[in-house]
């Protein structure tokens, strides 16, 4: 049985089957208004936490940038701080809409469209302890690095608990239709994957002896995340090969394609060096039936970049495919939250990009990769404005819109 998607009138809608064809996204039932603060709060969706996310991605950019001007890491330090701020914002606001809707609560996740970027919730959550790393660590006691372990090992049995119970709860309620494919249906695994990429952050800044199970969990996250992937990837070029590319609404969703194998080339390039950082082979474990212990530190590095520079292509064609698709719309697609999509999956994109450079000593490569940083925090600074003017203009958070618009 396939799943039928209702407008706000309660009228069936496929928004994905063909791309729209010379008119902005259809908005099937916006109720004109007005409607005050409280009303708006029930249409305050999962899909704001991708906004907390892209603003943590963004900061964790500013502070690997190899290219540096005074005042950058100051800059990155005021994103990673304000998006504390807005993470807990966004937190008491979806609380109190359970609060005065609690009716809503089961269908903010049994409805795809909104249930999904649930996931966006622990993805900022993994930008915020990622930044933790970059920016407190080197202003702050050893607490923060006990701190930062323990949030690591919570992190990874949340990000599990969500892979499996969200994907359950698909399994369950949805009869998706393959010709609607994107590559936001890999989203509930995302946290997850994330894990390898905070093991490769974190796990320089401890003992061996807390680095080594870190560095096991994070090769094994980043293996299941990115084989998820993969099993996606066929399923979603089928649906373009037949069905063409996705309605403008639901265009900026193709970056995601980008964030697997980028992130894994990151992962592994860090995991690489943390190895390498804390000397795990050198006193502290042995790996049986290698002889010269010594040599496994510069192999993994060796394999790493191997790894990273092969996936780093793969990440560049999604990338390409998504942005002429984005280019190609945007006469015709109005704001949505899903617009931060433009930028998360390509923090990976750009920070493996910086990091290939400094691995093969090339300042042009790295020169790139600081480009790529610029266009990345200008992009969110685009999209925050057209956020703000969104619901402002009630474009978002308002009835008809949303969640109500699938």
């Amino acid at each position: 049985m396939e799943q039928d998607f209702k407008d706000f009138k309660g009228e069936k809608i496929d928004i994905e089957a063909k791309p729209a064809e010379h008119h902005h996204d259809d908005h099937h039932g916006i109720s004109p208004g007005p409607h005050t603060l409280k009303e708006r709060l029930k249409h305050f969706t999962f899909s704001w936490y991708a906004f907390t996310m892209a603003t943590g991605g963004t900061a964790l950019t500013l502070s690997i940038v190899p290219n540096r001007f005074s005042g950058l890491t100051g800059l990155g330090t005021f994103m990673f701080v304000m998006n504390i701020f807005f993470f807990v914002g966004v937190t008491s606001a979806m609380i109190a809409r359970f609060m005065i809707y609690p009716e809503i609560f089961t269908s903010c996740f049994t409805n795809f469209h909104e249930g999904v970027f649930s996931a966006t919730f622990w993805l900022t959550c993994a930008t915020m302890i990622t930044n933790s790393v970059a920016y407190g660590i080197p202003n702050t006691g050893p607490w923060l690095i006990d701190a930062l372990r323990i949030a690591f090992w919570v992190y990874t049995v949340c990000a599990t608990l969500h892979a499996i119970v969200y994907y359950q709860i698909i399994f369950v309620n949805q009869q998706l239709k393959i010709t609607n494919v994107l590559p936001g249906w890999v989203l509930p695994m995302f946290p997850a994957m994330l894990v390898g990429t905070l093991a490769g952050a974190i796990a320089k800044s401890q003992p061996p002896e807390h680095a080594y199970p870190m560095l096991i969990a994070g090769l094994s996250y980043q293996g299941f995340g990115f084989f998820m992937a993969l099993f996606m990837y066929p399923l979603y070029f089928g649906r373009l090969l037949t069905s063409g590319i996705p309605a403008y609404l639901s265009r900026p969703a193709m970056f995601i394609a980008v964030g697997p194998p980028a992130f894994t080339s990151l992962a592994f390039i860090n995991m690489a060096q943390d190895v390498q950082v804390t000397k795990i082979f050198e006193g502290y474990t042995v790996l049986q039936g290698v002889s010269n212990q010594a040599l496994i530190p510069d192999l993994f590095s060796i394999m790493a970049l191997v790894m990273a520079i092969f996936l780093w292509v793969l990440a560049f064609w999604f990338f390409v495919m998504a942005f002429i698709a984005m280019v190609d719309g945007i006469p015709h697609n109005d704001f949505h939250l899903n617009w931060y999509a433009k930028v998360f999956p390509n923090v990976g994109f750009t920070i493996a990009t910086i990091k290939i450079g400094e691995r093969l000593d090339s300042p042009a490569i790295q020169l790139v990769g600081t480009g790529m940083a610029a266009v990345l925090f200008f992009s969110w600074c685009l999209v925050f404005f057209c956020h703000i003017k969104a619901f402002v203009g009630h474009m978002i958070c308002w009835p008809g819109r949303d969640e109500d618009a699938h």
